[in-house]
Order: structure tokens, then C-alpha cells, then sequence
């Protein structure tokens, strides 16, 4: 058999204190505070403890050409080889080790920049449930976050306290301050009222939609939609998570940008659609009651196709999705309806029920809309005091 090393790998020295029963034996607190080297590798789901007799082993190891294992074995132990090729760390090139090598060559075959790789992979969330965190008083209230950590930095942001700022001219007003006014998070849905089906096809077209397209080159593809996006690529997609939709079963469908038009991924109830949306907002209920939910991705095989290993394309795809966001805010406010976007996700849950191998494809967001509810049980941003600016121009308006 021949090895080597994984693509990417980061090594950081942990001193955070972590539970370890044997302390409590042995008459301490039940904490172990030894300091402990851990592995970070993008094809990993979780750290690797090792010592550094292993990180001497994986020094020795190439990340890009093949050695045999008899030649390691005269260098370092059998069992130390062994180990690492069973967690991942080291990659076989034998049957046995086929999972954790073609895990590694998706990673290889998408040109990361290794420190975005390593903080997409480990910035997953599994299993978090908001809900049950917040009744089991695991979430600080705002007040207990001022005690613990003292006041938030100033909302009123200045460099230069002592100079006199220049005010600016009145801004030119227009249909589009309206619908600026009116784009709120909405965290409160009317639990049973469905969208209708026009309203559903005007956020995805007109949000998620292409509008146009233009050969680059032979095989390369630019897309024109309502938001801009990094070299035209558009590299997020939308997947839909049909809860309560005029004519649209429930279920899960992928938006296809260029045909407008769902292809259905899996049918559900209305009861598992609701424990799909429960587990993909991290327990969230407030976001999770809304008809319709969209999860965005990002494509990275296609953004890192052009800006291979490129220390800002992650940073792209981010902001992509922010610019898609606002996109379907507006869109909400015009037709008097709510809306969220929030990162706060269980990307592990969303990935597995879209089947995603997150190495090529990751989750980035998920956003909803549907009609509010009539009366509002969770706190929104309603009863709010004019701003200095607000107080001016609003009396210098005509």
C-alpha cells in the first residue's frame, strides 16, 4: 500500500478545559486542562488529538506524492501509521481506505484556500436546538449579557469624537424608500395561512431567477440576475422547503434559475416538513412556522473553479447570499409579507436531507417568507426611536 498525506491540514494547541471523568476519581473537578495538540483537516467533520510523535510522522509525509508504507514503517511505528490512516490524517491508496480518500480528493478537486476549507468544514452546526436551549436557560437574556461581559461596543460609531461632522443634503426620495422603510425580520408567521401560488413564483423569480445569460468562453457560462454576483458566476442555489404553498405539495425542491421551474428532491408531509424546517433554523420556531423556507448554498466547485485557491472567493459567496437576501426583503415588503435570512443553521441536517457533499457544495443561509401573523408573540423591531438624522429630515420633508 502507498500513503500520503490529506490535502489540507492545521494544527492548533487547545487549552480550553474539558470534561474527563477520571478527574472526579481522582478528588479534582472533573476538568482536564492539560494543553493537547489537535488536527484540523477539511475532509474531517471533527479535530484529531495528537501528539507530537505523530506530527513529526505526518511532517514526514508528503500532502501531494505517494510513498509506500514499508518505506514510513522504517522511520515510525506500525501502530502510529496505523492510527493516523484509520482517522483520516494519512490516505491509503487500498480498498479499505476508500471513504476517507475520496473525501479527501473532493477537497483536492475544489481549489480551497486552506484556511477557508478548514473554517467551512469546522463552522458546521449539528444537532443545536435554539428552543430547547433558551427554556433550559442555557441562552443569556440582554441584561445578563451586560452583566457577564460589560456593555456592547457603542452603537454610535465614531473615529474622530472631537471634530464636527459635515452634514450631508437631504437624499432624493422615491418609491424605493417605501419599501426600504418597510424591510423588517419578521419572527412571527400566521401558523396556518398558506402563500399563494403567485406571490411563492414572484420571490423565486424574481430573487433567485436568472434573467439572462452570456458565453464567456466555450463551456463558461455568465448569469444575469436582480443581485450581483462574483465574476457572474452566481454560485448560490436555492433549495426550496415547501411547508404551506398554494398548487406546491409539501416537500423539498430545487429552484432551477434558468427554466423558473422546481425539481422535486422529496415529497414530505405537512408533519415532517415542519420537523425539517424545526432542524434546519436550529430550533428557531419563530422562523420555522414560515410556509416557505429556501436554503442557500454555495457551489464552491464553480466559484473555485475561476478563483482557485483565492484568499476572498469564500468571502464571495457570503456575499452573494447577503445580496439575495436583501433582494427578497424588498421583494416581502412590496407585497406586504415577512421575511427572515439567518446563518444560525444546522448545515450537518441541511446537507444530509439535500444530500450535499459539503467539500463541493455548502450551506450558506436559509431564508423564508409567508404572511405575518395578527398578533406578534415574539419580540420584533416595531416601536422603534427616530435616529438624529430621521428627526432632521423627517421635519425638513415637505
Amino acid at each position: 500500500m502507498k500513503l500520503r498525506r490529506c490535502a489540507h491540514l492545521f494544527v492548533e494547541l487547545d487549552c480550553q478545559p474539558r470534561f474527563e471523568f477520571i478527574t472526579l476519581l481522582n478528588g479534582g473537578d472533573g476538568f482536564d486542562r492539560s494543553p493537547r495538540w489537535l488536527a484540523y483537516a477539511a475532509h474531517l467533520d471533527f479535530p484529531v488529538v495528537v501528539s507530537l510523535e505523530e506530527m513529526a510522522l505526518l511532517q514526514a509525509v508528503h500532502p501531494d506524492h505517494w510513498i509506500a508504507l514499508t518505506e514510513i514503517e522504517t522511520c515510525f511505528a506500525a501502530s502510529m501509521v496505523a492510527r493516523l490512516l484509520n482517522v483520516g490524517l494519512l490516505v491509503g491508496d487500498d480498498i479499505a481506505a476508500n471513504e476517507w480518500r475520496e473525501r479527501d480528493e473532493r477537497v483536492r478537486a475544489v481549489a480551497w484556500w486552506p484556511p477557508a476549507a478548514i473554517a467551512h468544514r469546522y463552522g458546521r452546526w449539528q444537532g443545536v436546538d435554539t428552543k430547547a436551549r433558551i427554556e433550559a436557560g442555557n441562552v443569556l437574556t440582554t441584561d445578563e449579557a451586560v452583566g457577564a461581559y460589560g456593555e456592547p461596543p457603542s452603537h454610535d460609531y465614531r473615529r474622530r469624537p472631537s471634530a464636527t461632522p459635515q452634514r450631508l443634503d437631504a437624499p432624493l426620495s422615491g418609491v424605493l424608500d417605501g419599501f426600504l422603510d418597510k424591510r423588517k425580520t419578521c419572527r412571527n408567521y400566521a401558523a396556518d395561512a398558506a402563500l399563494d401560488s403567485a406571490a411563492f413564483a414572484t420571490f423565486m423569480r424574481r430573487v433567485w431567477g436568472a434573467v439572462g445569460q452570456f458565453e464567456v468562453g466555450r463551456g463558461t457560462v455568465a448569469l444575469k440576475k436582480t443581485s450581483p454576483a462574483g465574476g457572474g458566476l452566481h454560485c448560490v442555489e436555492a433549495y426550496v422547503l415547501v411547508q404551506r404553498v398554494a398548487g406546491v405539495a409539501p416537500g423539498l425542491y430545487h429552484y432551477l434559475c434558468t427554466e423558473h421551474a422546481l425539481e422535486s428532491l422529496q415529497e414530505l408531509s405537512h408533519e415532517a416538513a415542519g420537523e425539517h424546517a424545526h432542524r434546519f433554523v436550529a430550533g428557531q420556531h419563530w422562523f420555522a412556522a414560515a410556509p416557505v423556507l429556501v436554503v442557500m448554498t454555495a457551489r464552491f466547485d464553480r466559484l473555485f473553479w475561476k478563483y482557485r485557491r483565492h484568499a476572498k472567493a469564500w468571502r464571495v459567496a457570503h456575499l452573494d447570499a447577503g445580496h439575495l437576501s436583501q433582494t427578497m426583503f424588498l421583494t416581502a415588503a412590496e407585497l406586504g409579507l415577512g421575511a427572515f435570512v439567518t446563518a444560525a443553521v444546522n448545515d450537518h441536517a441541511i446537507e444530509r436531507a439535500l444530500e450535499l457533499e459539503t467539500e463541493r457544495e455548502g450551506v450558506i443561509a436559509v431564508c423564508g417568507f409567508g404572511p405575518r401573523a395578527a398578533m406578534a408573540t415574539t419580540l420584533e423591531l416595531d416601536d422603534l426611536q427616530p435616529t438624529v438624522a430621521t428627526r432632521m429630515l423627517g421635519a425638513a420633508a415637505p
